[in-house]
């Protein structure tokens, strides 16, 4: 498939979860796929109408919340250009210590202090809170701004991934520029993927085919990059010293740093049913991947083997998440599949609970102590409890009239 057509279909495919914010004159709002994050007893996540949200886990009441204002990146790629509507939101909200930190489809950073708010929970001007600041991503060549990828956030800094094709490295504290990157997609011009860490290098995967290794401290490129025929989907995943990541073409890749030659990719005879787009995780030498196809595989890392799969029947949107020894899973339909990997489960394995929350899903989950919190597309937070298998909490995203 070559990479034009690739590119093309992404755009198709992600049209419907972006338009509602290019209607002129409507009441929608933009809406985003934000995951959610749970620290110290507080859910974080961002709304389809733009605000980040802090909720209290143990009562399900709202703490505070933040509208972010609309951007003013011109008309590009899928940007719909200024709005009055507040900025929608596609990345899933970071904690650190005392501080949220977000990325907003209109090019902005946001530090959030997780307690500097109103008794009423009401926004208070940046400035008069300790430890906040926002960042705007600069335009380049009136290329979108975009930020679409979730933001990477080390000891020192935060990674931001633009539409404009370049890495940022920003000051944690004070959100400072450190540096920018050149822009290391030339053929589409933007980074939707996140990048990862190893050691004092940065590795990025591009919508064309490439893997770069950028030194931490100044941006620059350094002397190993990978270069695939098809565009990379799925942000990258380091495991000891390999890459695995999904690619457009319907395989999940495993690329040893410094090779020019992928270690296997996989399925081995002939491509899967769709493409590999949440990235994926490995634990204990094994890879946990979901496809669009409907699949989750569980593949040994070093060789590309097949351990086991299991057919959802609809396609896996979201990375899996691991809580202790079980790996818990949601497909797009918005059922929940929970498998206990200490256990002998097959070629075809099958899991231990399946719960429904209802709802279609299509951002990324956190669990913590046998809560798994879910943001479903009806505009609710799901919390489900994996002992009891059920919902034991829905808390409505809306703003009450």
């Amino acid at each position: 498939m070559k990479q034009p057509k690739i590119l093309l279909l992404v755009v198709i495919a992600l049209l419907p979860l972006t338009l509602v914010s290019c209607i002129s004159g409507s009441a929608q709002l933009a809406k985003g796929w934000a995951g959610t994050a749970v620290h110290e007893g507080i859910i974080y996540v961002g709304t389809v109408d733009g605000r980040v949200v802090a909720i209290n886990s143990s009562t399900g009441n709202l703490e505070w919340s933040y509208s972010i204002a609309p951007g003013t990146a011109p008309s590009s790629g899928l940007s719909c250009g200024p709005t009055s509507a507040p900025a929608a939101i596609y990345d899933t909200p970071v904690v650190d210590r005392d501080i949220v930190y977000i990325g907003t489809y209109s090019g902005q950073v946001l530090a959030l202090n997780t307690s500097a708010r109103s008794a009423r929970g009401e926004d208070l001007p940046l400035q008069t809170r300790y430890g906040e600041w926002k960042w705007d991503c600069p335009i380049d060549n009136a290329k979108s701004n975009a930020i679409v990828a979730d933001l990477l956030v080390s000891e020192d800094a935060i990674y931001v991934s633009s539409s404009n094709g370049r890495v940022y490295s920003l000051d944690k504290e004070f959100g400072d520029l450190n540096w920018e990157s050149k822009i290391l997609d030339e053929k589409y011009g933007k980074l939707w993927t996140s990048p990862v860490i190893q050691g004092d290098t940065l590795y990025v995967s591009t919508f064309d085919g490439h893997i770069y290794a950028l030194s931490l401290e100044t941006g620059e490129l350094l002397n190993w990059s990978f270069e695939s025929e098809a565009g990379f989907a799925s942000s990258p995943v380091i495991y000891e010293d390999t890459i695995f990541l999904g690619s457009f073409d319907r395989y999940l890749y495993a690329v040893k740093i410094g090779s020019d030659v992928p270690l296997w990719k996989f399925p081995e005879e002939k491509p899967a049913g769709n493409w590999f787009w949440a990235s994926p995780i490995v634990n204990e030498g094994i890879v946990y991947t979901g496809c669009l196809d409907g699949k989750l595989y569980a593949i040994e890392a070093k060789t590309g083997e097949k351990l086991w799969e299991f057919d959802a029947g609809n396609s896996i949107v979201s990375s899996p998440v691991l809580l202790d020894n079980l790996l818990i899973v949601t497909d797009e339909s918005g059922t929940v599949y929970v498998f206990d990997l200490s256990a002998e489960l097959g070629d075809e394995a099958v899991p231990l609970k399946t719960i429904s929350i209802g709802a279609a899903v299509r951002s990324s989950f956190c669990a913590q102590e046998g809560l798994v919190y879910i943001r479903g597309e009806d505009k609710q937070l799901y919390v489900v409890d994996i002992e009891k298998g059920e919902v034991s909490q829905l808390i409505s995203l809306t703003i009450e009239e």
